[in-house]
């Protein structure tokens, strides 16, 4: 495809539900960024990068690198991922 491309960017809450010690369950949320890839104004792809409160050096270097890609895409300059 070569069509018209863009990024869009939101903070999203990622949610799991899981069984609880206790066996209930229980749902865990986690805050991250979601990338998504629009061609032609259709959603072709998704990439959801975490943000904890306290991020690491590997954390940003993660989300630079999911941003500089995005923004590759968008320039038709690699493949959505």
């Amino acid at each position: 495809m070569g069509g018209k491309r863009q990024v869009r960017v939101a903070m999203h809450l990622r949610r799991v539900d899981v069984d609880g010690p206790d066996g209930e369950p229980v749902t865990l949320s986690y805050p991250g960024m979601l990338l998504t890839g629009y061609e032609d104004d259709r959603k072709v792809c998704e990439r959801w990068i975490p943000l904890g409160g306290e991020p690491s050096v590997p954390d940003d270097e993660r989300l630079i690198e999911a941003l500089h890609a995005a923004m590759r895409w968008q320039n038709h300059a690699e493949e959505c991922s």
